[in-house]
């Protein structure tokens, strides 16, 4: 499916919203924020609606039905309950039709053929996950239950992390859906939640978007030449980083505008130096979702060496799994469940561990280096459309030594290292906040940032690519 955005109209929704908002006092401001965020989302599918309603209705209810029961087991049957419905649902209008297309070897093309290819519900793998996190944690006794339908309600559906996260917890977003009643409006909220939608709309109108430009000119080529592949895969790179962590800053300024805070996502994760660390740092809501609702029940670290590492396997093929219905993303999962598996046996190896301390600087540079090119084959693994196109890509990029690159190519690769050379220095000297910290100078800075995608920003980009999951 193909998920219609408009920045504007998503503007103005925001702007009518904080203005009633504001004009507003009391519980019925909990109220205009779900006519907002169901309004927002029936833009996309009006029938979808019902979806978010019927994981709303059925997880309030197991909240409730959890707190009062103590015998284990109705109250494991609660959270069966939930379970099944979300991700039964999940499973339905996402993997089905995968499924049943990989059934066809077996049972003939009858069966995928009488198949009725339903809409993939935008943003039902975020909501689906938040919804399942308050039951599990209701479940678990690590918070109380809510009282009020209207303020979980919103919890699901809140509009600015709607479609693409974070993944909140209940325990950070429902305490402060609660103070909103009482919420007075504040110039330092508004003035932090603009530079964050400033900032996101830039990343992605004036860096994902033209790096998309370059991946689509690529990517879907029969046979490509070896530097295009390197050049569109490192184009990838960015476009997905940017694209992605531009649409959290978008949600992130949005809720704070409204008075929440919602959680940073992205943490600098082409500067780490371990693929444990990068997902420490990429898409935070959704690597913490998965270490304590999938990798620490199966036994995390607790149960041996051995048992560790199958853990590690087990969450990241889930991992890839959640990303799509298509092998390619369950390959993606594996390798970095590979990755992860590699640095876990090296860390178990003292002379390593040695290594690495007395490594210095050359050292570092050495594991940052390593760490991003197995990240960038990563996303070669992400981006294409079938299994043969890894391995006819992959082929074509190895024969780099026997071919010269263009200028141009050359520049686009000094492009990428330059963004990834600013990102540490912003990160070192705290170039942003140091921005921030004088309102002429935000102005000025924020100001040129509009300018620059008035007169270069790409026109008619691509939707966000985490809509389609």
């Amino acid at each position: 499916m193909v998920v219609a955005f408009n920045s504007l109209a998503y503007i103005l929704l925001l702007l009518a919203t904080t203005l009633l908002f504001y004009g507003l006092r009391g519980r019925v401001r909990i109220l205009l924020l779900i006519a907002a965020s169901l309004g927002f989302y029936a833009a996309f599918s009006i029938p979808l609606v019902s979806l978010i309603l019927i994981s709303a209705v059925v997880d309030f209810t197991a909240g409730r039905l959890l707190a009062g029961e103590s015998r284990p087991g109705r109250r494991k049957l609660l959270l069966f309950t939930s379970l099944v419905v979300n991700l039964g649902l999940l499973g339905y209008f996402k993997y089905a039709g995968f499924f049943l297309d990989n059934l066809r070897p077996v049972f003939g093309d009858d069966v995928a053929d009488s198949w009725v290819a339903v809409v993939l519900p935008p943003g039902i793998s975020f909501y689906t996950f938040q919804t399942l996190s308050y039951t599990i944690d209701v479940y678990r006794r690590a918070i109380e239950p809510t009282r009020s339908f209207p303020r979980f309600l919103l919890y699901v559906a809140f509009f600015p992390q709607l479609i693409a996260g974070p993944i909140e917890r209940a325990g950070r977003l429902l305490g402060q859906f609660g103070a909103l009643a009482k919420r007075r409006f504040s110039l330092d909220d508004l003035v932090a939640g603009t530079q964050l939608i400033i900032w996101g709309l830039f990343k992605k109108i004036m860096i994902a978007d033209h790096c998309g430009q370059i991946v689509d000119s690529v990517y879907g080529q029969a046979s490509p030449e070896p530097w295009a592949v390197v050049v569109a895969t490192y184009a990838f790179t960015l476009q997905i980083y940017c694209d992605f962590s531009a649409y959290s800053e978008i949600a992130r300024g949005s809720a704070r505008i409204l008075g929440v805070r919602l959680m940073r996502n992205f943490d600098q994760p082409y500067l780490t130096r371990s693929i444990s660390d990068f997902w420490r740092r990429w898409h935070i809501s959704l690597s913490e979702w998965f270490r304590d609702y999938v990798y620490i029940p199966l036994g995390g670290s607790r149960k041996g060496k051995l048992r560790t590492l199958g853990n590690l396997t087990i969450t990241m093929f889930v991992s890839g799994l959640w990303h799509g219905a298509a092998w390619n993303f369950v390959l993606w999962g594996l390798y970095h469940g590979l990755l992860l598996l590699v640095g876990a046996l090296l860390g178990m190896v003292p002379s390593y561990r040695k290594l690495r301390a007395r490594g210095g600087w050359a050292g570092d540079a050495l594991a940052w280096f390593i760490t991003l090119q197995a990240v960038v084959f990563g996303w070669l693994m992400f981006r294409v459309d079938s299994l043969e196109q890894i391995v006819d890509y992959t082929a074509s990029a190895a024969q780099i030594m026997v071919v010269q690159p263009t200028s141009s190519q050359l520049w686009l690769l000094a492009a990428f290292f330059g963004f990834v050379g600013l990102s540490a220095l912003e990160r070192r000297y705290r170039l942003l906040p140091w921005v921030h910290q004088h309102g002429a100078r935000a102005l000025v800075f924020h100001t040129l940032l509009i300018i620059l995608m008035l007169l270069f920003g790409a026109q008619n980009g691509p939707q966000f690519i985490y809509f389609q999951f």
